[in-house]
């Protein structure tokens, strides 16, 4: 059987942990539920595990459980199939994942080989889905009990570093108040991004122990349990450590926010769009350009707005869940639930309010407010 057998024919499932209350945030909104770039956090990340096909996905809820569900299932991708589980009391990573084992299937069920479980934070939404992949084709091919994705940072202070043995696999993961000063020296460090065997979670999971001053029990102490039960754990380098910049208040969001919207608006570049001055332009990951549109600086496209082809839209342009028609026009204006049609212009200083609409070719004329 080569590799690519390997990979094929086993089944895939992932934990979502998302039953933190988010405190930091200072938001009556529970945590996984954050927008960025115009979703929840734990949007993208499910849309991350879509693209590399992890369909099955048991999401840990807890605060506002009920909210949670409600959204995501609104918005999560259409092919996923989503089992949510709560976490009562929230004592630890490594009791959420005990309490997702609930909601997978028995290990005894299959009889080749073991099913691949891919365990991600809920607020780590710069996840891409071409890591998860990566991370699952080396943890498949490699025939691993569990792979730890990690960086290399220069200044590693404040993170729990990788401790390898001379074989390359992972011995522990000790986080730096525990670590001794050779420990400490050490550059990889942890992601909270994990692919484990089914069959190796429940029975390494029921050997953690609460010894921390949290008293609570942490995921990352599963690497020790089984790398000392001769089982091989081993690394997965992400190159682009932010991709697992996790997001715990209000400045790690605007910074989550930054490196998402660069990432938005490469796409739209290499898709055909014409980005005047990009770091000044504004799109939510929700919304769709046609080719050889062009954005001036300024310009900001909210929510569902759908833009056609050979549009001109800016300098200072705000758009709002509206629909702007092929080779329109739109220049100092702010447009809001609306309907611009083909080749028409709108502005300069002109306001669309929701349900207003401008026809094919017409012209808004300046300093006007159009009203539904």
């Amino acid at each position: 059987m080569n590799s690519q057998d390997v990979s094929v024919e086993r089944q895939r499932f992932a934990i979502v942990m998302a039953a933190g209350i988010g405190s930091r945030m200072k938001s009556s909104r529970p945590k996984p539920l954050i927008r960025i770039c115009g979703k929840p956090m734990i949007v993208h990340i499910l849309e991350a595990l879509a693209e590399a096909n992890v369909l099955d996905v048991v999401i840990v809820v807890g605060h506002k459980a009920d909210v949670v569900q409600e959204q995501v299932l609104k918005s999560a991708p259409s092919k996923m199939r989503i089992n949510f589980v709560t976490q009562q009391v929230q004592r630890g990573t490594g009791d959420a994942v005990l309490v997702a084992m609930t909601a997978l299937p028995d290990p005894l069920t299959f009889k080749g080989l073991q099913p691949s479980v891919v365990i991600l934070p809920g607020d780590a939404p710069l996840i891409r889905g071409e890591t998860i992949a990566g991370m699952l084709a080396e943890h498949e091919e490699d025939r691993r009990a569990l792979t730890v994705a990690f960086g290399q940072l220069d200044e590693p202070n404040g993170y729990g570093r990788l401790i390898f043995d001379k074989n390359s696999n992972i011995k522990k993961i000790v986080e730096e108040k525990d670590a001794t000063d050779q420990e400490r020296q050490e550059r990889r460090i942890n992601s909270s991004f994990y692919v484990a065997n089914l069959d190796v979670l429940l029975p390494s999971l029921r050997r953690l122990q609460p010894l921390n001053s949290q008293g609570e029990y942490y995921f990352t102490d599963v690497v020790e349990v089984l790398a000392s039960s001769g089982y091989k754990v081993s690394g997965f380098e992400i190159v682009d450590y932010s991709e697992a910049g996790g997001v715990n208040d209000r400045a790690q969001l605007a910074q989550a926010e930054v490196v998402m919207r660069e990432r938005i608006n490469a796409s739209f570049m290499m898709k055909g769009v014409n980005l005047v001055n990009p770091s000044s332009i504004y799109i939510d990951s929700t919304v769709e350009i046609g080719q050889d549109t062009t954005l001036w600086p300024g310009t900001s496209l909210i929510g569902r707005t759908i833009v056609g082809d050979g549009v001109e839209i800016g300098p200072d342009v705000r758009i709002s869940n509206s629909i702007i028609g092929d080779r329109a026009k739109i220049i100092r204006s702010e447009l809001d639930r609306c309907r611009v049609g083909e080749g028409a212009v709108v502005g300069p200083y002109a306001v669309m309010k929701s349900g207003s609409s401008i026809g094919d070719f017409d012209v808004s004329g300046s300093f006007v407010v159009l009203e539904h």
